[in-house]
């Protein structure tokens, strides 16, 4: 299993506000004693001024049980984050992980705030190529040999945008597999996961990492439910079996719709749902307060 290496930026980066002593608290909390909570901008009404830095707790708990009956293993709410959409979670995810100069390898064409992410992070793209001849699935032996010293992560967009196909699970088996031999973490985002056209069948997955680190990208609001201005993602961490290190949360190839194409069509049809993220306890830990 590889180990994960927080990005250096985040050494001297402090927030005890939502820190150990938080933590500290809400452990003293659960024991039974009242604490008067000071930290957080709260007035002093019935009310809390902020929420659980990780989102609300009935909300984590719904998309726990959502991860372990598409079969992910080992899932508990204190791995769960809700964010404001997943381009934030996206973001603050590579911000964590990358160092001046890492590479993260990206489907061409991609998902342009994967790219924009990576680069305002201080990293470097690396395209492997989906083509229409090969059905808009990527090829293992190009993405391997992509891959140098400097290669930190693999990116899978998973249904596509845009393409529109969906990975068979022999794919993502050979994906994971070639992760596990170059210590790469997987960066899968599957929001449109219930996107699916002429009976394709989605596999989450977390369902296939096994002890490969994972990030999952899942279950957008304004993508798969047509509510375009209400974002919300959440990021499930992996389970970890070791203090430093992390694990995670076929078929055919759908019809090729744009990502705008497909918004329009659930627009029309009056589709909703939600988002959601699986980010590695190495990455989380990375910042403090989480």
């Amino acid at each position: 299993m590889a180990v994960l290496s927080p990005s250096a930026n985040l050494a001297d980066v402090r927030y005890e506000i939502r820190g150990a002593l938080t933590r500290h608290a809400r452990e003293m909390e659960a024991a039974g004693h009242d604490i008067i909570k000071l930290n957080i901008g709260n007035p002093g009404h019935d009310s809390e001024a902020y929420g659980h830095e990780q989102g609300l707790e009935i909300a984590r708990e719904v998309i726990a049980e959502r991860h372990r009956a598409r079969g992910a293993r080992d899932v508990a709410i204190e791995r769960i984050f809700i964010g404001n959409g997943v381009s934030e979670l996206i973001d603050i995810s590579l911000r964590a992980l990358l160092q001046p100069g890492d590479e993260v390898l990206l489907p061409s064409p991609d998902y342009p705030l994967w790219s924009a992410a990576t680069i305002l992070n201080g990293g470097r793209t690396r395209y492997y190529r989906c083509t229409a001849e090969n059905a808009h699935l990527p090829d293992p032996l190009e993405i391997e040999a992509l891959i140098t010293p400097r290669t930190r992560a693999l990116v899978l967009i998973n249904p596509n945008n845009p393409t529109g196909v969906v990975y068979p699970r022999a794919l993502l088996e050979r994906l994971v597999a070639i992760a596990a031999r170059q210590h790469l973490l997987l960066l899968s985002d599957e929001i449109y996961d219930e996107i699916l056209y002429d009976g394709a069948v989605f596999q989450p997955l977390a369902g296939v990492a096994g002890d490969v680190p994972c990030l999952s990208c899942a279950a957008s609001v304004p993508q798969c439910h047509g509510a375009m201005g209400h974002s919300c993602c959440t990021a499930r961490r992996a389970h970890d079996q070791r203090a430093d290190r992390t694990r995670r949360t076929s078929a055919r190839g759908a019809p090729h719709y744009s990502g705008s194409h497909r918004r329009q069509q659930l627009s029309q049809r009056g589709h909703t749902r939600r988002c959601a993220v699986c980010v590695p306890s190495d990455m989380c830990r990375a910042y403090p307060g989480v």
